[in-house]
């Protein structure tokens, strides 16, 4: 079986490696997760590598947990994290919880702000999990950030075409109209024409037999 050593911890929660919910399990990438956090993601990818990977050859793995146990002194020092470290949890477990329940985008923009200013402040060989977290939610954003500003676009465009319908359905009410009443004012203009033949026709008539 393979196993792994006395103080490894989740890449996701940051929580150690035990026993039931917290068992290591290794995915195809090669990366390991608990099983709590493997049960919450929604899609199957690697949360650090986004490769993708089929649940059914999820490998469990074993925690030496007798000898971390039975280990001296120099474990008590895993067991009490610096205040960075703290902070770096922190930080990873926000970003596990947007990923898994989801946030608005100044929540997201402030956390990508604070991820920012805390990895400033270390130094770069530290903390590389959340550096690669902190990397894929602020570039998530932009791509939420530009999809809202097309979807804006897309909507004024529609706004404008829908306007445009209405004055093409008016102007083309307006043409029937006047065609109806260049119409009714050419038939107007006929009859009044045909009246006036036929009158000039009698008042021809009238004055032949006048001056017979």
């Amino acid at each position: 079986m393979l196993s792994l050593g006395a103080g490894s911890a989740c890449d996701v929660c940051l929580e150690p490696f035990g026993h039931e919910s917290k068992a290591p399990c290794s995915i195809q990438c090669g990366h390991v997760f608990c099983v709590d956090c493997l049960n919450h993601i929604t899609r199957p990818t690697c949360p650090l590598c986004r490769t993708t990977f089929d649940q059914r050859t999820v490998t469990k793995l074993h925690v030496d947990v007798d000898n971390a146990r039975s280990s001296p002194s120099p474990s008590i020092k895993a067991t009490c994290p610096t205040a960075a470290e703290q902070e770096a949890r922190r930080l990873q477990e926000a970003i596990a919880s947007i990923a898994n329940e989801g946030t608005t985008e100044p929540r997201l923009r402030q956390l990508i702000a604070e991820c920012r200013t805390f990895l400033s402040s270390q130094p770069r060989n530290l903390f590389s999990d959340l550096r690669v977290s902190h990397r894929m939610i602020a570039y998530l954003c932009e791509v939420k950030s530009t999809l809202k500003s097309q979807n804006q676009a897309v909507d004024s465009l529609k706004e404008k075409i829908l306007q445009l319908d209405t004055e093409k359905a008016e102007l083309k009410q307006r043409v029937d109209d006047m065609i109806i009443i260049n119409r009714d004012e050419r038939e107007t203009a006929l009859a009044v024409e045909m009246s006036l033949r036929e009158h000039c026709s009698r008042a021809h008539a009238a004055y032949g037999t006048m001056v017979e």
